[in-house]
């Protein structure tokens, strides 16, 4: 899990919030504006599950997410009489979900994630509750997932070796195939997935501060060690500042302007992106 100021990776998440409305743009155009039970697995702040409340009409949202923060955050600032905001880990077996989304068992008709699944580590438990969750004949899943990338390409070969048995990141086309059988296994009767690559501008300033963090964050679930503690040793040997550093010298650009007499500067992320639409 990853540790953040929510308030502050609220307020500059740009490409969050872009990403979600493009994924809501997607279930209009093919489900429409109907739905009478929706889930929202990774709420977060609350405030992409606020704008799902706007952009559809539905009786009840079922909010879920692991932080305890982020839950208590998003009751206080995105509240809303059709929304309700749990904690809830999606990915432990099904015996151990709170009663009530067990209640839910076959009546969600749209569960919604956006840019979250790539956290989970226990993606087909989670997988299999998702579909527990649907409606049989007419659920549907859609979702975001944030891809990672080469870190070490660009390094000598033994300096990469040595990186590969600390992490080991699939190619993009690897993590497609692994999605796709995840769905399959848990019986997903129709699933589209398919990759594409992204770009998004932050103020340097913020992009330093909140957002560049979220990369080695996120490679900890590529790790070979499994034990938390241990991954976080090996993170603050060194590991940790080498990933932030592979990100700007890969995947990002910085940008310099002058408006008005005044310089600034801007980072342009690249970064990749799955989206996933099931139906149960």
């Amino acid at each position: 899990m990853m540790d953040i100021d929510v308030e502050e990776f609220d307020q500059v998440n740009y490409a969050h919030l872009r990403d979600a409305n493009n994924l809501m743009d997607r279930i209009i155009d093919e489900k429409g504006y109907e739905f009478d039970t929706v889930m929202d697995i990774g709420c977060g702040s609350g405030r992409v599950t606020y704008l799902l409340d706007s952009r559809i009409h539905c009786h009840k949202i079922f909010a879920l997410d692991i932080d305890l923060k982020s839950v208590k955050y998003a009751t206080h600032r995105h509240a809303s009489p059709r929304i309700q905001y749990s904690l809830q880990d999606i990915s432990v077996p099904w015996a151990q979900l709170d009663p009530k989304i067990q209640q839910l068992e076959g009546k969600v008709d749209l569960i919604f994630s956006n840019r979250v699944l790539h956290w989970i580590e226990n993606k087909q438990q989670a997988v299999a509750n998702f579909y527990r969750l649907l409606k049989p004949g007419s659920g549907s899943l859609y979702a975001n997932v944030t891809t990672l990338w080469d870190l070490f390409y660009d390094l000598p070969e033994e300096e990469r070796k040595e990186y590969e048995r600390m992490i080991y990141i699939p190619n993009e086309e690897e993590q497609v195939e692994q999605l796709h059988q995840l769905f399959e296994k848990s019986r997903f009767d129709s699933i589209n997935i398919e990759s594409t690559i992204l770009r998004q501008h932050y103020p340097s300033e913020q992009f330093k501060s909140v957002i560049l963090p979220y990369f080695p964050n996120l490679t900890k679930k590529y790790m070979v060690e499994k034990n938390g503690h241990k991954r976080n040793q090996i993170m603050a040997s060194g590991l940790y500042e080498y990933i932030k550093n592979a990100f700007l010298r890969l995947y990002c650009r910085e940008i310099f302007t002058t408006k008005n007499g005044q310089k600034s500067s801007e980072f342009e992320l690249t970064y990749g992106q799955i989206r996933i639409v099931a139906q149960k």
